[in-house]
Order: structure tokens, then C-alpha cells, then sequence
């Protein structure tokens, strides 16, 4: 797509938005997979930034691949989310994809330079692994598994 002078201009004044995609991927108990990042505080699902001109389930599935190690092919999207936080975290985009039950005997490889661990996460565990934020997104993405639908939160709140 070739573009004048003046359109590049107007599209470089444009807001830039964080984008997000990421698995919830569960064991036979129905707890979710996370990861524990080594680049900041709290725990994970997997998922991570979506690239440009990537699209959100392509990203999830390929940072399956990257950060576990499993090649995933992600399923319904359960949420997409966005949220608001002052500077210097700003708007952001959050994609959330069924990823499955974690296959027995599959082999998690974690990507050494951004995770230090991943383990189980109860529903009793959720704020104190994801912090209020995180429980709010994965609680509202399991609802989505199991009504067949996809959510939409705004800053937490479901848009109806």
C-alpha cells in the first residue's frame, strides 16, 4: 500500500496502543498454566506482545511456541480487554485465546531469557499470582469458556 507525504504525516500523529495476546491454557483440574516473567514482579499467562502487522492469534500462538516450548493452536477467543493506566503503562489491547488442556505428558521448555518458572494456578490463587488485574481478566475469560462467548471488558468492566 503506497501512501502520499501527507497520509504518512497524519498516520504518524496517530495514538500507538499496546496490543497483547495470550493463552489460558488449563490442566485436568481446571486450574490455569502461568509463568513467572524475570522482567518484572507478579506471574503471567503465556502471551506477550503482539508484533506489527502480527495478527493477535498468530502472536498467541507463537509466543506458545517461544515461552513453552508447545505448539498450541489457539482456540475460541474468550476476551478481549482493554485497559487504561497512567504513563508510563498507557492503553492496551488483550487478547485472550482458549489454549487448551496442557496435553498429558507434554513437556514444557520455558524460554530461558524472559522465564524463570511456571506452574498451576487455582481459582483461590488468581490475585495473589496475577494481582487484582490479571485474577479480573482470567476469571472473565474462564466465564467466556464456559458460556461459549466471547467477553469484552473495559478498564474491568464488562461491555454488554
Amino acid at each position: 500500500m503506497e501512501l502520499s507525504a501527507v497520509s504518512r504525516e497524519y498516520f504518524r500523529t496517530l495514538p500507538r496502543r499496546r496490543v497483547a495476546a495470550g493463552l489460558v491454557i488449563r490442566d485436568v483440574d481446571g486450574r490455569v498454566l502461568a509463568v513467572k516473567p524475570n522482567y518484572k514482579e507478579g506471574w503471567l499467562l503465556p502471551g506477550g506482545t503482539v508484533d506489527p502487522g502480527e495478527a493477535p492469534r498468530k502472536a498467541a500462538r507463537r509466543e506458545g511456541r517461544e515461552e513453552l516450548g508447545l505448539d498450541i493452536e489457539p482456540g475460541a477467543l474468550l476476551l478481549i480487554a482493554h485497559s487504561a493506566f497512567p504513563d508510563p503503562v498507557g492503553d492496551g489491547l488483550s487478547f485472550l485465546y482458549d489454549g487448551g488442556m496442557l496435553p498429558e505428558g507434554a513437556h514444557v521448555t520455558l524460554q530461558e531469557e524472559e522465564l524463570t518458572e511456571w506452574t498451576f494456578v487455582g481459582t483461590d490463587e488468581y490475585e495473589e499470582y496475577f494481582g487484582d488485574h490479571g485474577a479480573l481478566h482470567i476469571q472473565a475469560a474462564l466465564t467466556g469458556l464456559n458460556e461459549k462467548r466471547t467477553l469484552e471488558l473495559e478498564d474491568g468492566v464488562e461491555v454488554l
